[in-house]
């Protein structure tokens, strides 16, 4: 009888811990890199990161506040964001791209050009067979 009380103590003890080392320790975080098509990156890309309409057919409600981010890339075309929930998230990225060349008259002329990139991304609060939350993705822009 002793033996048994023992055994099932040491079973929940294993079971309590198994839980709580599979716990996450923070919500997930969306890192975007957003390049050019020669691969560069696209420094001041402006980034909507947002729940897509197709998530919402779940019957599940979408705190939009929560879930709908922007951001501008820094100068390595990195941007993060941090969310709450589990979500399917539509990230569309605005680029204008500005080169300067010299022409014939040796005037310089600016030339912006208007780049877009698109991409869909899945991101959970419990991700198995992970130690973190982060989830990396590449967004080019053409």
């Amino acid at each position: 009888m002793k033996s048994n009380n023992i055994f099932k103590l040491a079973l929940a003890i294993t079971f309590i811990g198994g839980v709580i080392a599979c716990a996450k320790d923070r919500s997930p975080s969306l890192h975007i890199t957003v390049v050019d098509q020669s691969g560069a990156p696209a420094a001041g890309a402006y980034v909507h990161a947002w729940p897509s309409d197709d998530a919402s057919q779940l019957g599940v409600t979408v705190n939009e506040d929560q879930m709908d981010k922007t951001g501008t890339t820094d100068a390595t075309g990195k941007v993060s964001f941090d969310f709450k929930y589990s979500a399917v998230l539509d990230v569309d990225v605005i680029y204008y791209k500005t080169t300067q060349v010299v022409d014939t008259s040796n005037n310089i002329i600016t030339v912006t050009d208007s780049l877009s990139g698109h991409k869909v991304v899945k991101i959970e609060t419990v991700r198995q067979r992970s130690k973190d939350n982060d989830y990396e993705e590449t967004v080019i822009v053409k």
